[in-house]
């Protein structure tokens, strides 16, 4: 599982692992990593968790590899909430579900390796929605994906946030995808900050 955990502190960390570890039958490892653009970001985190030995081995139970912590003060959080526009027209009503399934996990492969290659991570929240941590991202890269995408029969629209934490940008990522869908803006994207 990969979490953007700015202005969580280290302590704070080790509570969730703890909490984690109290109510699931489980060990939880973490690894932490700080960089200006998310995939940088992971890669540290990944790479610090591998020093720690091989996720199977014994050694390796509990584990929080960290050099540091993102402070709230020196860091905001990029989020981009996609959607299909008119899905329901367009495939779900037309073809089966399979199929649907594969072209919407198709422009999620698509959209994962464009977000890569700026060093950004895309996740896919289900049915057709996908969130990006899009640091390092201008408005107008992600408003060019929208007329780019894979399928030219597949068009997506975005609300993107801005705030300290990802909770909030989310929120603001959401609020402002919510705005283009009950047609209260007519751009397919639509970007908030608040900080």
């Amino acid at each position: 599982m990969l979490a953007v955990s700015n202005g969580v502190s280290l302590e704070e960390h080790e509570k969730i692992q703890r909490t984690i570890q109290e109510k699931f039958p489980i060990t939880f490892s973490m690894g932490i990593g700080v960089a200006e653009k998310p995939y940088q970001a992971q890669l540290k985190a990944s790479k610090l968790l591998q020093q720690k030995g091989s996720a199977q081995s014994p050694t390796r139970r509990s584990v929080i590899a960290c050099e540091g912590t993102a402070d709230l003060s020196e860091s905001n959080v990029q989020l981009a909430h996609f959607d299909i526009d008119g899905i329901t027209k367009t495939l779900t009503d037309k073809s089966s579900a399979y199929e649907t399934s594969l072209r919407v996990m198709a422009l999620y492969g698509e959209l994962m390796r464009i977000f890569r290659e700026h060093d950004a991570l895309l996740f896919y929240l289900g049915g057709d929605n996908f969130m990006g941590v899009a640091n390092g991202m201008s408005y107008a890269h992600i408003d060019s994906l929208l007329s780019h995408t894979m399928s030219k029969d597949l068009k997506l629209k975005c609300g993107i946030g801005v705030a300290r934490t990802a909770r909030k940008a989310a929120e603001l990522a959401a609020m402002n995808l919510d705005m283009i869908r009950n047609g209260n803006v007519e751009k397919p994207i639509l970007a908030t900050a608040k900080l």
